[in-house]
C-alpha cells in the first residue's frame, strides 16, 4: 500500500526551518517597536540604581508585540545590570499563591510545598529582596488573574517596605478601562499605561521579510508575496501572528507542489 504521508518534496523545496514561523520564536529585535521599547526601558530603569521604577500597565490587541518587547527589555535588563527580572504567564498561575509561589521559584527558591499560606510567601518574598537586588516583574494575560486587586498589592506593598525595589509591568489585551482594581490598588500602583497599535503594511512587511531569510532558502519567496499578506492582515487585524501563518501555509503549499519559488496563487487561496 502506497504510503498516505509520502513526501512529495524530498529533494527540493522552498523552506528551511519552520520554527522561525511559529509564536514560540522570540526575535533577538524586535522590529518596529523602538519607540515602545524605549519606553519599557525608562519604566524599569530606576531599578538599575535601587530606585522605585515605575508600574507599566502594557496593552492592546492580540500579536501586535506587547510580549516580545517585554522580554526583550526584560532580558536586556539582567544581562546588562544587576537587577533581577521575572516573568510570568497568568494562563499558567491565574491564582494569588501560585504566582507567588512561581515567582519565589524564579527567584530561586526551592519550590514550596502546595498550601503554604499568602502570608508566608510574601515573607520569603521580603526576605529575598532585603538581601538581594531590585526585581522587575511582567505579569502577562494579566486580565487572566483571579484577584488582580490582592495580587498588585501584595507586590506594592513588597516594593515600599523591602529593602530594594520591585516593579511591576502588566501585559494584557485590554485596555486600562476593562483592568478592574479596586480605587486602593490604583491610588497604591500609581500605574502608568503604554498602547500598543496594530500593526500597519510597512511593519508586518519589513518583520516577515527578516522571517523569510531565517525561515526559507534564499530566493524562494518573492517580495511581491510579503506585500499581499502584510497588506491582507493589515486591513483585517495587524495581527503579527496571522501575517506569519498565512506565509508558512504559503510555504507548505509550495513545498507540497514541489515548487522552487512561493506565488501569490499560494496566499490568494487563504481566507
Amino acid at each position: 500500500m502506497q504510503s498516505v504521508f509520502q513526501d512529495s518534496n524530498s529533494s527540493g523545496g522552498v523552506l528551511r526551518s519552520e520554527t522561525y514561523l511559529t509564536t514560540n520564536y522570540e526575535p533577538e529585535e524586535p522590529v518596529g517597536r523602538d519607540s515602545e521599547i524605549q519606553r519599557i526601558v525608562d519604566a524599569v530603569q530606576p531599578l538599575t540604581h535601587r530606585k522605585s521604577p515605575e508600574n507599566l500597565l502594557v496593552y492592546g490587541p492580540a500579536g501586535v508585540g506587547k510580549t516580545t518587547c517585554v522580554k526583550h527589555v526584560f532580558d536586556r535588563l539582567e544581562e546588562e545590570t544587576r537587577a533581577k527580572s521575572v516573568y510570568i504567564n497568568a494562563w499558567q498561575y491565574n491564582t494569588r499563591p501560585s504566582l507567588l509561589t512561581e515567582l519565589l521559584i524564579q527567584l530561586g527558591y526551592p519550590a514550596p510545598r502546595k498550601g503554604k499560606p499568602v502570608d508566608e510567601l510574601l515573607s520569603k518574598l521580603r526576605e529575598w529582596l532585603d538581601k538581594n537586588r531590585g526585581v522587575a516583574v511582567a505579569i502577562d494575560e494579566f486580565d487572566q488573574l483571579q484577584e488582580k486587586t490582592e495580587i498588585i498589592y501584595d507586590l506594592q506593598m513588597l516594593n515600599e517596605e523591602a529593602e530594594n525595589p520591585l516593579g511591576i509591568v502588566m501585559v494584557s489585551n485590554q485596555p486600562p478601562s476593562k483592568v478592574h482594581l479596586d480605587p486602593r490598588s490604583q491610588s497604591r500602583l500609581n500605574c502608568q499605561t503604554l498602547q500598543f497599535n496594530s500593526y500597519n503594511a510597512p511593519q508586518l512587511q519589513e518583520i516577515l521579510k527578516k522571517r523569510v531569510k531565517q525561515a526559507f532558502k534564499p530566493g524562494t519567496v518573492p517580495d511581491e508575496v510579503l506585500e499581499a499578506i502584510a497588506e491582507q492582515v493589515a486591513e483585517n487585524s495587524g495581527d503579527c501572528r496571522v501575517a506569519l501563518e498565512k506565509l508558512l501555509r504559503a510555504g507548505r503549499k509550495a513545498d507540497k507542489k514541489g515548487l522552487s519559488e512561493v506565488s501569490l496563487d499560494h496566499i490568494r487561496a487563504e481566507p
